[in-house]
């Protein structure tokens, strides 16, 4: 009696996923290169199809439209190397529930942003610009910073997990803090502008946020 070809069919499926996988990523790459380099309005589906090997067709099959295209490549930028994994959930975020104490939390977020900024800052600088003639770039774009300040109250909230913050802040302006301080745009002030490095746009973060939330140290 001979066994049934199930592995033989599985085998096939894994090879389709990996293959539907490889054509995304594929076609994410080439879209963020095509969008920070050209702008919303010039990329097209077409152009990004051409640059990833692929039709547009596919691309449509995968994204529905060039502004699902933009969202995709804006998370994939914010997950970074875990793209199945939202950014709460991942090591930075989580182990600001770890952390010893407020500055420790501080100083966790801070190089954890600072990473992430470095990987999306530009893509918001895109949607930004568009965001100025087309009204849907607009929704997109204030949508695009809610989403910001509703991830940004799991940091404000691990710091008042160790106590009171200067001046009695509450979470609610602990998050609108971070929010200000932490912004794509600032971020690309200081690090293109002004020049500084990632590791030293963390600090000055990391020193700024200090000042603003956490009490003195007792003498």
């Amino acid at each position: 009696m001979t066994e049934p070809v199930k592995p033989k069919r599985r085998y096939a499926s894994e090879r389709r996923l990996e293959q539907a996988a490889g054509t995304r990523a594929a076609v994410i790459a080439a879209a963020r290169t095509l969008f920070v380099e050209t702008g919303w309005k010039a990329t097209t589906i077409a152009a990004v199809a051409r640059a990833a090997g692929v039709s547009s067709e596919t691309v449509y099959a995968v994204f529905s439209s060039k502004e699902g295209l933009l969202r995709a490549v804006i998370e994939a930028s914010i997950r970074r190397d875990r793209p199945d994994t939202p950014l709460l959930e991942q090591a930075g975020p989580q182990g600001l529930a770890a952390a010893g104490d407020q500055r420790e939390v501080i100083a966790l977020f801070a190089r954890d942003i600072a990473a992430v900024l470095g990987s999306v800052a530009d893509l918001m600088a895109v949607v930004r610009t568009a965001a100025e003639t087309d009204a849907e770039m607009g929704a997109l774009y204030r949508g695009l910073h809610e989403g910001r300040r509703r991830n940004l109250s799991f940091a404000a909230a691990a710091l008042l997990k160790h106590g009171p913050l200067r001046g009695g802040i509450g979470e609610a302006e602990a998050t609108a803090v971070l929010w200000r301080l932490a912004s794509p745009e600032l971020f690309l002030l200081l690090t293109r502008t002004e020049g500084l490095g990632a590791e030293a746009y963390a600090g000055w973060l990391a020193e700024t946020l200090e000042a603003v939330l956490v009490a003195p140290r007792q003498a």
